[in-house]
């Protein structure tokens, strides 16, 4: 494992020029809509007093869409000055945004120099390059004042959540009064198969990507929604294992006496659904009294379009505070649910059950092997601190694996690397 690195991982990796598998159409029909809907989105976004910096965006972002499907060695642009339009109270900000934009181009083009440098976003590994893509997405903006702080991707995470409102009217009414019947008494036998359904719950929110669906029409994407449930389509179902390790191990018994709360980590994936899912299995795991703490793992910028940001957390429980504000609709809906789910959610932060936190690793090319080295204050907290690690996700998935040509039969736990030193790993992918 010494010698592993993305340009040598354990197996040979899959890259985009290589048809027959996912990666192929992802870098030549996908990677494109993602860019130009971020480019149409900064047009969106355009007004009289950011209109300089938006065409400087746009052009690194068309600069960007043209390289992905040619035959050309990475490029990571050095960030020009960035001007604060005259204006002294910007000045602190400006310069914290040019350290910023220098800090990040430096980090990407070490990164391509010791790992492939002649290579292109074809024939680069799937996983580097896919990271590389979003990463000079965010250069874009933090390149102009005016647009660093901008999350281009804010409003189709938004849009996705406001379309599966019916779903969430239904779910939160079941959960709001499932919640109103357990308690910390609850025997393992209920327990059990209403924690079975919340994991399944928080396994298919994954069916929100809005990665995945870029260039999909909009039947296209109800239909993979619609068909995203239950567990006849898991392909490797460890569910009973799991809900042995939290009802039988005695870890997460309340009555379990420890100097340390039981804690549990999301590694998250998307907003919108699928951290409302989320937050539904946590929420149900401390009402049950079987977790006292959970540590909730963030981006720290806009990633892989839907993924989650401390800023996501804020949105989204604020649209449960005011939900008939934020699901502007016609058709009326009992929003007392959502307004109780969204107290009970503020309780846990500021009792600080809930602790929301993000870390720069987990925008990075690396892959999950490298978190003891990469981030070893992180790695060594869950390592002492949590009782299960439940990754979200297509790219936790990946980088948990290395995103490479495993055979088929290979046992997950012993792909993992140094994250098998964690007590319990689980990906919900």
């Amino acid at each position: 494992m010494d010698d592993w690195n993305p340009a040598h991982p354990p197996r040979p990796f899959f890259y985009g020029l290589e048809e027959g598998g996912f990666a192929h159409p992802t870098v030549i029909k996908r990677w494109p809509v993602i860019v130009t809907d971020c480019i149409n989105t900064v047009l969106r976004h355009s007004t009289p007093a950011n209109t300089a910096q938006a065409g400087k965006v746009v052009a690194m972002l068309s600069a960007l869409k043209y390289e992905l499907d040619r035959l050309r060695p990475f490029t990571f642009a050095e960030p020009a000055t960035i001007t604060s339009d005259q204006d002294p109270s910007t000045t602190t900000k400006t310069n914290d945004h040019e350290t910023a934009a220098a800090n990040w181009a430096l980090y990407w083009k070490k990164a391509i120099a010791d790992h492939f440098p002649t290579h292109s976003f074809l024939t680069a590994s799937w996983l580097f390059a896919e990271c590389l893509l979003y990463a000079r997405i965010h250069a874009a903006f933090l390149s102009q004042t005016l647009w660093a702080d901008f999350d281009v991707f804010l409003d189709d995470k938004k849009k996705g959540f406001r379309d599966l409102k019916d779903k969430i009217v239904r779910i939160t009414e079941s959960h709001e009064r499932l919640i109103s019947t357990v308690s910390s008494e609850t025997p393992s036998e209920t327990f059990r198969p209403h924690l079975r359904d919340l994991l399944l719950l928080s396994l298919w929110g994954n069916a929100t990507d809005l990665s995945m669906f870029a260039g999909l029409s909009a039947s296209e994407i109800e239909q993979m929604r619609s068909g995203a449930s239950g567990q006849e389509n898991i392909i490797s179902n460890h569910i009973p294992e799991i809900l042995n390790y939290i009802c039988n191990s005695g870890r997460f018994e309340p009555s379990t006496t420890s100097d340390k709360p039981r804690r549990i980590d999301f590694i998250l994936d998307n907003s919108g659904f699928e951290l409302f899912s989320d937050l539904l299995l946590a929420d149900y795991l401390h009402q049950t009294g079987r977790v006292q703490e959970t540590v909730f793992h963030c981006k720290t910028i806009p990633w892989f379009v839907s993924d989650t940001m401390p800023s996501d957390f804020e949105w989204l429980l604020t649209a449960l505070e005011d939900p008939s504000n934020f699901f502007t609709t016609t058709e009326s809906f009992n929003p007392t649910p959502m307004k109780s789910l969204a107290a009970r959610y503020r309780g846990y932060i500021s009792s600080g059950a809930w602790k929301i936190t993000s870390d720069p690793v987990w925008c990075t090319f690396w892959a999950h092997h490298h978190l003891k080295t990469e981030a070893p204050a992180l790695f060594n907290g869950i390592k002492e601190n949590s009782l299960l690690v439940i990754f979200k996700g297509d790219l936790n998935y990946r980088k948990l694996v290395y995103d490479c040509k495993w055979d088929a039969t290979t046992p997950f736990e012993s792909v993992l690397g140094s994250v098998g030193e964690w007590p319990a790993v689980i990906s919900l992918r």
